[in-house]
């Protein structure tokens, strides 16, 4: 009997015909982990260089503008949240506005426009938390110019782990100067 126990011991110590099973059993939850985490880190990258892109293209298409009605400023927003496909725009805020700057080289907000209803005002140019000069840089403070201000704000999801991190705010600004007038007066703003 002691023999027969020794004999099947040992043949249970050198069998390793299961030994790949057991590493794989190790290591799989650690490879699954690795590539959620890169194809999450992918897809928000993704995301944030599409909110860049919308501010862009929110901007650009508006500076080209030599006066915008409302409903104008409104389908530029649309056109520009369009540009975040895949992602739903339903999580973009879209906001254009255009700055004055007085011949003291002061910004105050000429007109706005929000796909929030949420406007820019001239005191938010001042009420920038972290930016010790306000919104607008003083570079861009040229007295007698206007500058067209576009932002976008994003409210991203994660797809894998959203309960572990949480929804990420993308968040992106440009300014422009108009192309083919110094002013884009609006009617309606």
């Amino acid at each position: 009997m002691n023999s027969l126990i020794r004999t099947m011991t040992r043949r249970l110590r050198d069998d390793r015909r299961g030994l790949g099973a057991v590493e794989f059993a190790m290591v799989a939850p650690f490879l699954i982990l690795l590539y959620l985490g890169g194809y999450q880190l992918m897809d928000a990258t993704s995301a944030y260089r599409k909110v860049t892109t919308t501010t862009r293209t929110l901007a650009d298409v508006t500076s080209q503008f030599t006066s915008v009605q409302s409903s104008d400023l409104d389908n530029i927003m649309g056109a520009a949240a369009s540009v975040m496909t895949p992602y739903s725009a339903s999580n973009a805020t879209t906001r254009v506005s255009e700055i004055a700057i007085s011949a003291a080289g002061m910004p105050s907000v000429v007109w706005s426009r929000a796909s929030d209803g949420v406007l820019l005002k001239t005191s938010d140019l001042y009420a920038t938390p972290g930016v010790p000069s306000g919104a607008v840089p003083v570079q861009l403070r040229v007295p007698g110019t206007n500058l067209i201000y576009a932002e976008v704000s994003y409210a991203y999801t994660p797809v894998a782990g959203a309960q572990l991190i949480g929804p990420m705010n993308f968040r992106d600004r440009i300014f422009m100067n108009p192309r083919r007038s110094t002013d884009i007066p609006c009617t309606g703003c």
